[in-house]
């Protein structure tokens, strides 16, 4: 599907959902907020419309406009999922150029594609009546907020792992696959470093928290040649079909999501990897050529909210507010994961460091050798 249709299967839903919403009257700012903010919540209702580039699905979404528009009636909200986090920021900057009409809201998950955003003057530096509920890393620049810290999971077909060798781990999802090797040839999966910045960010934060160790279990699954994927959905249906017996580092708000089906929630098994855990951290702000900016700062606010993280978890993110709880159908928070992967020095967090930048050419090359890409 193009990212046009993308885009238009996404707004018919959201416009028949703001159209019954705009007879439920005035807009509802939360209890707490500063007296002027009625005024900006009016002015983004005459604005009427949001557009927001980001790599998450309808599925994702569709809790958090629901939420957003029972408190903020008559705002149409389109959500345009794009290919790849860094497509976000490259397609936003070729329409400013023109002058074309481009997002009004970003949310994505590249803090290189952010800082570099940050330093080209395109953040709009917005305090959020929110930010004091958040630690300082929840907010790595001005304007810049965090909607969730995502972790890539393990997966596999339960059909074709017993329940003894369900890998609790990564040596042990290695081992695994050594004991698997002649049947499970091509039949791994994962996302491809060499595919996107997406792929990059989730295997470099992993090897630097594991190093040799790291490489050592890479060239291991190297040898059942492995197909890459470029996104979450296609491993998932895969694993779910059999095509792939199993996949290291799927992000879990592509994967999660579908357990709500008790079918496929028999079928599939899944865990964390305590060794080195991949966490995503994705970011949120509006960019200075936002058109309906009003708009844009009510749906950033209600997404930091405690309510609006709610929602985000219960479409299948990780709410990564700390007062935000597991439970009422959401799986895992933050703070939940860290506890279970035995502490935050498990964590290998995708996050606002330069070394992803600066170690990308010598990371490449040793991926392409170890997996024999050219």
């Amino acid at each position: 599907m193009s990212a046009i249709s993308r885009r238009s299967a996404l707004s018919l839903p959201m416009l028949a959902l703001a159209r019954g919403t705009r007879a439920q009257g005035a807009p509802n700012p939360p209890p707490g907020y500063p007296a002027e903010y009625r005024a900006m919540a009016e002015a983004a209702q005459r604005e009427g419309s949001l557009l927001i580039y980001s790599i998450m699905s309808a599925e994702n979404w569709r809790p958090v406009i629901q939420g957003f528009n029972a408190r903020y009636p008559g705002i149409r909200v389109e959500t345009l999922d794009l290919p790849n986090a860094r497509d976000t920021f490259e397609r936003y900057l070729a329409e400013r150029a023109t002058n074309s009409r481009t997002a009004d809201l970003i949310a994505t998950a590249d803090p290189n594609g952010w800082m570099d955003f940050h330093e080209r003057g395109e953040l709009l530096d917005y305090l959020s009546p929110e930010a004091a509920a958040w630690p300082a890393w929840g907010k790595p620049l001005p304007g810049l907020y965090t909607i969730s810290a995502d972790p890539l999971i393990l997966i596999w077909n339960n059909t074709l792992v017993p329940e003894a060798r369900r890998p609790r781990g990564f040596a042990q999802f290695v081992e695994l696959a050594k004991a698997n090797e002649r049947a499970w040839r091509n039949k791994i999966t994962s996302y491809g470093a060499h595919f996107s910045t997406f792929g990059y960010n989730g295997n470099y934060a992993f090897i630097r928290r594991t190093g040799e160790q790291g490489w050592q279990w890479f060239a291991e699954l190297a040898r059942l040649q492995p197909r890459f994927e470029r996104s979450g959905g296609p491993m998932t249906e895969k694993v779910t079909s059999g095509e792939y017996a199993a996949a290291w580092f799927v992000s879990a708000i592509t994967f999660w999501p579908r357990l709500n089906d008790p079918a496929r929630a028999r079928l599939l098994g899944w865990s964390f990897i305590p060794e080195a855990q991949p966490m995503m951290m994705r970011g949120i702000g509006i960019p200075k050529g936002s058109r309906n900016v009003n708009a844009a700062k009510l749906m950033l606010d209600y997404i930091v909210s405690a309510e609006g993280q709610r929602a985000f978890g219960l479409g299948g993110l990780t709410p990564a507010r700390p007062d935000v709880k597991p439970g009422e159908g959401i799986r895992h928070t933050y703070s939940s994961i860290v506890e279970a992967i035995g502490g935050d020095a498990n964590v290998s967090l995708v996050n606002y460091d330069h070394a992803f930048a600066r170690d990308y050419d010598a990371f490449m090359a040793r991926w392409k050798q170890t997996f024999g890409l050219r």
